[in-house]
């Protein structure tokens, strides 16, 4: 039997948090938390941002990255990242962002950057085909140009 959404979307995050561990064990330039999720809290506090808050002083670089997982090949969503609109803020006060996602039913990852979710408006799903695919979530990360 296969996973429920809750576990894929879990072990997805926790495939970028291995990476995020392994950069800050390197460098000591990188810097990252993991972000308390509202909803596995019983809604105890104001949901975050995002999954994780990252800094890379190497580049100045301060960011959200939020993790998701899709069973669909290409697409997204939008109720999927439904703090979309919370980021978008950030970003126009200077945040960067980056939405992480693992398609389960392909076992590929893609990563879309505040470039590609603009400021203006917000389709009933994005279609993400336009992103490269990655095996991996380091790769996917590592093609933002953000770590080393």
């Amino acid at each position: 039997m296969g996973k429920s959404v809750v576990d894929r979307g879990k072990d997805a995050e926790k495939a970028v948090q291995k990476f995020f561990d392994s950069q800050s064990n390197r460098f000591a330039t990188f810097s990252f938390s993991r972000l308390p999720d509202a909803k596995s809290a019983g809604g105890r506090f104001k949901a975050m941002p995002a999954d994780f808050d990252i800094a890379c002083g190497h580049i100045k670089l301060s960011a959200f990255v939020e993790v998701k997982c899709s069973e669909h090949d290409y697409r997204i969503a939008k109720d999927k990242i439904a703090q979309l609109a919370r980021l978008r803020m950030w970003a126009l006060a200077g945040r960067e962002f980056a939405v992480v996602v693992h398609h389960s039913s392909i076992d590929k990852w893609r990563v879309a950057t505040k470039a590609f979710f603009g400021i203006d408006w917000t389709p009933p799903s994005w279609d993400l085909s336009s992103l490269p695919l990655y095996d991996t979530a380091e790769e996917a990360l590592r093609s933002t140009g953000w770590f080393r």
